[in-house]
């Protein structure tokens, strides 16, 4: 046992600074700069010039705008023979003397230099590749950047600080190799796959979804069958646990050429007998080879002649694509060796699209999920579209010559706009954003303005949920909350909902979602049906009586301009996608947009949906536009071309997300202001020069689609509810029987542990520190949630921490005792997790219910011994998991009532366990602000078992 008592100044130092620096992580969206003071040194190095954008997964500085010395004013003094070095000596020696801000702790150990690029506008960018202790660190890469006058301009890029792992693994290649191939078998239903390829790194989870997550020793490892499956598997190298999965198949609908001959499998002729090759006579006579070789072609012809690019790779690579492929349509796609096509999709803006995917893997190589994912999809969309603006060879259109978009239309050639639901009456007079059912009436279909009432129905649980016989809607338009029944699921689906509502008279429908989240609504093809949020249903039954009309209009622009896919024939036909304006195909036009922004981690984390935003962006900036109040200019697609290129090929890294791509496209037009930039098509100078005004409507072009937004929309809860209640009641006085804030070195508090297999065990303890999350000042305790360990012999870290409090004695009288405490949680859902024990007057340690507390109680049961969890808790109630959306936590307060367990005059004695399985933690348990108090007995407030779930596991 530990006892933590009064030391010395230098003692209480090294104990304050005792916690690891990874188990300091605060909550997404909050994230503090790694290094302020550092951040702040620039700034006055450059008199103000500087910009710092900060990675809110990592909190190092992920985007550093330097400007011109012009712009800096007079320069900071030179160390001698720097400023006059060569770019490579100034950079090293800017990340030497500036690093702290990325986390670097040493730029010879960490950063290896791997390419040094030369641009047109005679702009240096040098390369560097994370590493730790000689290991790969998955997408970390930095950049400098260099102007034409041999200025520092820029350092960009993602660099993954306070790394903390065993580089030697525990688990071998093979080990790894075989757990990934059973985890994408199971996952696809299919046998036969095989290892591509692995490789040994340091992996941060959580980096492409931008929230903060552990470090991890990991095997990468390619899992394929050298077609339509590419899965890169990212394998704990201690533990063999999963972590990660990104695919590599980009596909999306999206010279040499080979015929597929609808065989499931990649045709024997690929790679030697080819249908036909450069220098053959073209055309060919079958249209699907024509079309996919021709936009091959174009494609190349774009990023040769504008951009100087020799192919994906830059070096001359050859592009193969294989036409009438039988696997996995309807689909196209780019498997990191060829680009293929399923029947009907080898149109010229599809195969850009495709080919794209290949450029970007080899530019700043997106991460294929989350937000980093979308860009991926929309660069791909982007100049895809781009090859087809500019060859004019539409078939039922020319997206070239086509009429401009008219602001929130659709086209007739393919989309549909969202519906309109309009409120006449009442409080809740209005038009409210809504959208349609998968299902519905041909369109335009208008109802209303009719009555609405609320769809009644005997069900008990389900009173208004139209599942049952449907009554009162006769002649109106029926208000249904989509309820769920007391286990969860669904008592009837949309179809089912809106054909009683239908069979009862109802004219039209308006679905109330769950508090929880949307709908994926197929109601009735007979009925107009559309869907609200909860929030605006509760605001319109709460303004009953009142009328409503429900608008499913057409598209009205008859124009193929922006249209992604308008030529496809075969499977899909038609249209895919709409960049001006993407809410026509159901995606986002904007971060906000709260039915279209997938928040899920279907698709990758919605990565062919949320691309509907940059996608919009660009729309907007190459034709002008007003939207969500920026009025942009246009600035055509030469320069939005060009500065979106140099973003990609330049600033931007394998975890860019939205924030990062504004950065990257505003510093791009900086840089190329006052260039005669190249045309499109002939490589030849074009005569348009980027203009200050033209950067500005970048400005506002990420402005208006929200760019910088986080999607807060997604509802993600913490684990703890903020804004806790009065700890008494009104007209009571709180007794404090017992506090400490841990501001000093707390005194009577003792340390202890608990091991399942002592010899395996890392010791540790309980910790005082003073390096909160969140930035919150102060000290407080924490427990570690253990990160290391095997979950086996050898490295079995099974075990609890306790922390026990001084002996506190309750006073006499008619008092009920509580107790309260500020705390953050972060653990390994399920299988770690912390609660509180009590002993009364020198009695054992008895566990707290969840019963008990009054505020911010315990989440969930953790997995009993039965499933598996070695945690020496195992089946306890306990706090365990971590904020929803995020591997972090949040600060919160919990209430609980200490009067079951003790009466007035009893010693009591608190004990904070935190416990962990074999391996595999997070970050751990922050208990801060402990008060003991009292308050009277007969204003105890209670809490009943059906305000709080405790559902087994996390």
């Amino acid at each position: 046992m530990t006892r933590i008592s009064r030391i010395a100044p230098a003692l209480a130092l090294a104990l304050a600074m005792a916690t690891p620096i990874w188990a300091q992580e605060p909550r997404e969206g909050r994230r503090k700069p790694l290094d302020e003071a550092g951040i702040a040194r620039l700034d006055a190095e450059t008199n103000g010039g500087a910009k710092v954008s900060v990675d809110k997964a990592t909190g190092g500085a992920r985007f550093v705008q330097l400007g011109t010395r012009r712009a800096r004013g007079p320069a900071a003094p030179a160390r001698a023979g720097v400023q006059q070095g060569s770019r490579r000596e100034r950079s090293r020696e800017f990340l030497g003397r500036r690093g702290s801000i990325f986390g670097i702790r040493s730029v010879a150990a960490e950063l290896e230099e791997v390419r040094v690029d030369t641009d047109r506008e005679r702009g240096t960018h040098i390369t560097y590749r994370q590493r730790y202790r000689g290991l790969p660190v998955f997408a970390g890469e930095l950049k400098s950047h260099f102007n034409s006058a041999d200025e520092l301009t820029a350092v960009s890029g993602t660099f993954v600080p306070e790394i903390n792992v065993n580089p030697t693994p525990t688990r071998s290649a093979d080990e790894a190799s075989g757990i990934a191939v059973r985890k994408v078998e199971a996952d696809l239903g299919r046998s036969g796959l095989s290892v591509r390829g692995s490789e040994l790194l340091v992996f941060r989870a959580g980096l492409a979804q931008g929230v903060a997550g552990p470090n991890h020793l990991a095997w990468k490892v390619e899992v394929g069958d050298g077609l339509g499956v590419r899965e890169f598997v990212f394998i704990d190298a201690h533990t063999g646990k999963f972590i990660d999965q990104i695919t590599g198949i980009y596909d999306g609908l999206y010279r040499r050429a080979y015929d597929g001959q609808s065989l499931p499998f990649v045709p024997p002729s690929y790679p030697g007998s080819p249908f036909w090759v450069e220098g053959d006579t073209f055309p060919t006579g079958v249209a699907e080879a024509n079309n996919m070789i021709l936009a091959s072609g174009e494609t190349y012809g774009l990023f040769s002649s504008a951009f100087g690019r020799d192919s994906f790779d830059d070096a001359g690579a050859t592009m193969d694509s294989i036409f009438n492929r039988g696997y996995f349509c309807p689909n196209a796609s780019w498997n990191g060796t060829f680009i293929s096509f399923c029947p009907g999709l080898t149109t010229d803006d599809v195969t850009g699209h495709e080919w794209t995917h290949a450029y970007t893997e080899y530019t700043h190589g997106l991460i294929y999920a989350w937000q980093p994912g979308a860009l991926n999809e929309s660069y791909s969309d982007i100049f895809g579209e781009t090859v087809d603006r500019l060859n004019g060879r539409d078939n039922i259109g020319n997206s070239a010559t086509d009429p401009l978009r008219t602001a929130g239309s659709c086209s007739v050639n393919g989309g549909t706009p969202p519906p309109q639901l309009t409120i006449t009456g009442g409080s809740a007079a209005g038009s409210y954003f809504s959208r349609a059912s998968v299902s519905e009436p041909p369109r335009p279909f208008t109802v209303g303005p009719t009555a609405m009432a609320i769809a009644a129905t005997a069900l008990p649980f389900q009173p208004t949920g139209a599942c049952g016989t449907v009554t009162g809607v006769s002649g109106k338009i029926a208000i249904v909350d989509w309820t769920l029944t007391p286990s969860g699921g669904n008592e009837c689906g949309s179809g089912a909902r809106a054909n009683n509502a239908r069979l009862a008279g109802a004219t039209g429908i308006i679905f109330v979602a769950p508090a929880s989240g949307i709908l994926n609504l197929g109601a009735s093809t007979l009925i107009a049906s559309v869907e609200v949020t909860n929030a605006d249903g509760a605001t319109i039954k709460a303004g009953l009586p009142a009328s409503a009309t429900i608008s499913l209009g057409v598209g009205t622009d008859n124009s193929t301009r922006w249209l992604l896919g308008e030529d496809d024939t075969g499977a899909l036909s038609g249209p895919l996608r709409d960049m001006w304006n993407p809410r026509c195909f159901g995606n986002p036009g904007k971060v906000t947009d709260t039915f279209e922004y997938v928040c899920s981690t279907a698709d990758q984390g919605g990565v062919h949906t949320n691309s509907g935003v940059p996608n919009h962006a660009y729309a907007l900036l190459v034709d002008g536009g007003t939207y969500n109040g920026q009025t942009i200019s246009a600035i055509g697609l030469t320069k939005a071309a060009h500065i979106y290129f140099r973003a990609m090929s330049v600033y931007q890294g394998p975890a860019s997300d939205f924030a990062d791509h504004a950065d990257a496209l505003e510093q791009s037009c900086s840089d190329l202001v006052g260039v005669n930039l190249t045309d499109l098509s002939t490589g030849f100078p074009s005569g348009q020069v980027v203009t200050a005004s033209d950067c500005a409507q970048v400005a506002k072009a990420a402005l208006a689609v929200e760019l910088r937004t986080p999607p807060t929309q997604c509802g993600f809860q913490p684990l703890l509810a903020p804004n806790p209640p009065d700890r008494c009641e009104a007209g009571t006085t709180q007794a404090n029987v017992y506090f400490d804030n841990f501001e000093s070195l707390p005194v009577g508090w003792t340390a202890s542990h608990e091991a399942l297999v002592p010899a395996d065990f890392t010791p540790r303890e309980w910790e005082w520190s003073s390096a909160l999350p969140d930035g919150r000042p102060g000290s407080a305790f924490f427990g570690i949630d253990f990160p290391g360990g095997t979950c086996g012999p050898g490295g079995d870290e099974s075990g609890v921490l306790h922390l026990d409090s001084p002996v506190i004695t309750l006073p006499a009288g008619a008092v009920a005792p509580r107790l309260t405490f500020d705390h953050w949680v972060s653990t390994e859902a399920g299988w770690d997790g912390a609660n509180i024990k009590v002993s009364v007057n020198g009695g054992p340690f008895l566990p707290v219910s969840f019963l008990d507390y009054t505020f911010n109680p315990y989440n969930a049961l953790l997995f009993s011994g039965a499933q598996g969890n070695t945690n020496p808790m195992a089946g306890e109630e306990a706090f365990t998991g971590s904020d929803a959306g995020s591997v972090s936590g949040s600060w919160g307060r919990s209430h609980l009532n200490l009067a079951p367990y003790a009466a007035p005059g009893d010693s009591v004695q608190l004990r904070y366990d935190i416990g962990n399985d074999g391996c595999s933690g997070t970050f751990g348990w922050y208990v801060d602000d402990v008060t003991v108090y009292a308050c009277p007995v007969d204003a105890l407030p209670t809490i009943s078992i059906d305000d709080v779930s405790l559902p087994e596991g996390a």
